[in-house]
């Protein structure tokens, strides 16, 4: 009898009906029914204020039972049945002693059990704090669309549990009239999915886990992003507050999205900030190895497949055996430059060379020694493969081409042949040019062919031959080559003319001198020694005197090492000297009478140096030119 003395005299229903054997007769005077899913807790907290107590742990100690006693005598006080006992779960107050009724696969550390979460549009519609509630992954509430609440919005406490009015705070303020913030998609369709789990539904477009899943990601997401507990174990402390869980359920919501987009910019994150390793756990830290320690079991598989996949497609560094953990297609999909180009059949320098300049993708770290490990995807092998087998040295194009090696680097000064390799820009030993690019050079004349017969046209003359013998300046070759694929120029159809080289294509004579005539009006390039002896009007052993002795002016090609005389030249040997051909014709005689009869000392000439032709300086006969010769005479006379 002496235990109920401390309640007589601050419980209404104590004071009204008094203590003994009334409790056992006929109950609790207000027993309020409790509703499907209502937390425990929570309804003590109703039975309290409905019946006068100050708190549930009042109600507690006047329902009577010991602390290792039954609640046979509490069910019977509240007249509970069976199946409205079973409405009741979640923890219990640590004051009760009653054994815990939770969620299945759930333990008491994943219940808030001194913290309140409610919703408002919950409470308001139905009085009563709902189990659901108080498991700390739960932070939303999927029928209104937003999150719980767990502090007063005039005081801002947190709000406990052992209370004498459900809905209000210590200072008075209401829990229910509180404006609350919408939930994002993803946030959303998260907690759809767990607390559909505890209902033991399947939400789609969301992974289908268990309850204890669930919870173990919720934990492992927590420890992922608290950069303080980098290398302690444990759980997280403080998911019981809710602004702490809503920043895990966020975190977590962003990796699912859109599976596995979310996970995959995680992981883009991970390696990009990491130090370049080849070590998976260096990158990926703790992820790495809960993957295949704590998310062990066909539930998790759908993350070792995605960051497997991940790893084939982005991972930089090599994959082998050591990975023990990892499967086999995921092992073989990096090389090293040695197993991949023994695979291609070339050397590992060569395929080293080619990534350099971008024809294959591999990716490279510096190890803490000065090393640089290199990695290849897989994939790169039979790219690789196809460059080797589809390349020419310099001296094999030439030949392909049937053109002199000279001719091959003129093109591709010219940038109509981009080899793959060059010795010069890339640093190669040898060259390395497409054979497939070289076809489609020399397959470009075939559209502008001239439709003539199968025997060998007249007078048409090799490509190979004018390079060789037609003495053509710098940058005439590859002028002469885009006159070919533009159709500016046709090549003689032959019998053989598909097997045929570029050089071997037979060009008709006059169209290719009246092509190179213009094309070096056009251009103003210069002339060989013979052409620019024909526009002068004089023999071509005359003119190759007068550029020895250097009065014709020339300049030297450093690619081709032939001389070549400008247009200049021409025009300031013109003003400057004058042939006895030219002055005995303007004077109406022979040039053999000019030549006795003219009392000036010629420049060049047969009794001079050798030249086979007398040459004045125009400056010295200019007064003479034009008037008979006669005339000059009696005029000296």
């Amino acid at each position: 009898m002496q235990r109920f003395e401390p309640i007589y005299h601050a419980s209404a229903a104590v004071s009204v009906t008094g203590g003994g054997c009334w409790w056992r007769r006929r109950g609790l005077p207000v027993r309020p029914r409790p509703y499907p899913g209502e937390w425990a807790y929570g309804y003590l907290v109703r039975v309290a204020e409905a019946n006068g107590y100050e708190s549930p742990r009042a109600l507690w100690r006047g329902l009577g039972p010991r602390r290792t006693g039954s609640i046979s005598s509490v069910r019977y006080a509240l007249r509970l049945s069976p199946a409205e006992w079973s409405f009741l779960s979640g923890p219990w107050p640590r004051f009760c002693r009653v054994e815990q009724v939770l969620a299945e696969g759930l333990t008491p550390s994943d219940y808030c059990h001194d913290h309140l979460r409610w919703c408002p549009h919950c409470l308001a519609e139905q009085r009563f704090l709902q189990a659901r509630w108080v498991i700390k992954l739960c932070v939303v509430c999927p029928e209104h669309k937003c999150y719980l609440w767990d502090t007063c919005a005039v005081c801002h406490q947190y709000q406990r549990p052992e209370r004498a009015v459900l809905d209000r705070c210590l200072c008075g303020a209401s829990l229910i009239g509180i404006p609350v913030e919408r939930v994002t998609d993803d946030e959303l369709r998260l907690q759809l999915a767990f607390q559909g789990a505890l209902a033991g539904q399947v939400q789609e477009g969301i992974p289908s886990l268990s309850v204890p899943a669930w919870m173990t990601l919720f934990h492992r997401v927590a420890a992922l992003f608290d950069a303080e507990r980098e290398s302690r174990s444990g759980q997280i402390p403080g998911l019981h507050r809710l602004d702490l869980a809503i920043a895990v359920n966020r975190q977590l919501a962003s990796l699912l999205a859109a599976w596995p987009a979310g996970f995959y910019h995680y992981l883009d994150d991970l390696q990009r900030h990491a130090e370049p390793s080849f070590s998976l756990v260096r990158t990926f830290g703790r992820l790495y190895r809960w993957l295949y320690r704590d998310f062990e079991g066909d539930e998790f598989a759908f993350l070792r497949d995605a960051f497997e996949d991940y790893l084939r497609e982005h991972w930089w560094g090599l994959l082998c055996r050591r990975n023990r953990r990892l499967g086999t297609r995921t092992t073989g999909s990096r090389k090293t430059a040695q197993a991949i180009a023994a695979a291609a059949g070339t050397t590992p320098a060569r395929v080293r060379q080619l990534h350099l300049v971008g024809w294959v993708e591999a990716d490279i770290a510096a190890q803490p020694s000065g090393r640089r490990a290199w990695s290849f995807p897989a994939s790169q092998v039979e790219p690789i493969a196809t460059l080797i087998a589809d390349g020419l040295t310099l001296k094999d194009a030439a030949t392909y081409l049937q053109l002199p090696k000279h001719r091959v680097r003129e093109l591709i000064a010219a940038d109509m042949i981009k080899p793959l390799l060059s010795t010069a820009g890339h640093g190669a030993a040898t060259w390395l040019i497409s054979k497939h690019q070289l076809d489609d050079l020399g397959r470009t004349h075939l559209a502008g062919q001239a439709p003539v017969a199968d025997e060998e046209p007249p007078d048409c003359v090799p490509l190979v031959q004018i390079l060789k013998a037609w003495r053509l300046e710098a940058g005439a070759f590859p002028a002469l080559l885009h006159a070919l694929q533009s159709g500016v120029l046709a090549a003689a159809h032959t019998r053989d003319m598909e097997s045929t080289g570029l050089g071997g294509l037979l060009l008709p004579r006059r169209g290719v001198q009246a092509w190179l005539a213009h094309w070096r009006e056009s251009n103003g390039r210069s002339y060989s020694i013979t052409d620019a002896a024909g526009i002068l009007g004089i023999k071509a052993q005359v003119a190759y005197h007068l550029v020895r002795c250097g009065l014709l002016e020339s300049t030297s090609s450093p690619l081709t090492q032939v001389r070549r005389v400008s247009r200049d030249g021409i025009a300031k040997f013109k003003a400057r000297y004058i042939s006895l051909v030219e002055i005995a014709k303007r004077s109406g005689t022979s040039p053999k009478q000019a030549l006795h009869r003219l009392q000036i000392h010629p420049v060049v000439g047969p009794a001079i140096d050798g030249c086979r032709q007398y040459f004045y300086l125009r400056s010295d006969v200019e007064h003479l030119l034009d008037q008979p010769l006669q005339t000059q005479e009696s005029g000296n006379a």
